[in-house]
């Protein structure tokens, strides 16, 4: 997983973010934070570009104890963007790179946010 792992779905935005919402919680993340955006640009053909939601992700079962000894939670980001014929691709971003590669609770997180991308 470099950048993450990723799974396009057949639906709308409008129905994949409660949809990916439930699957993620079904695995132990909560949604904490949420922002949408609806591109303004335009393709080569004139068309508008899709729409986009991030989630901000995190499982309060796992918490990375920081440098100084503090339990901090691992955040993660999963990003919904539309694409053609009704279809979003699911990206949950890599937590690692954020957190220590070797502190085993991110490494819990990664393998706990793939399962809930897997599951759609």
């Amino acid at each position: 997983m470099s950048t993450g792992v990723s799974k396009m779905i057949r639906m709308s935005l409008a129905e994949a973010v409660p949809y990916v919402s439930k699957k993620l919680a079904d695995h132990g993340f909560q949604v904490v934070q949420s922002v949408g955006m609806r591109s303004q640009k335009r393709a080569q053909d004139g068309s508008r570009t899709g729409g986009f939601k991030v989630l901000g992700v995190s499982n309060p079962q796992v918490l990375f104890e920081s440098r100084n000894g503090v339990a901090i939670p691992v955040w993660c980001n999963v990003l919904l963007s539309e694409s053609g014929d009704s279809a979003v691709k699911v990206l949950a971003v890599d937590p690692l790179p954020s957190v220590a590669a070797s502190d085993r609770s991110a490494m819990d997180v990664r393998m706990a946010l793939s399962r809930a991308i897997h599951s759609l």
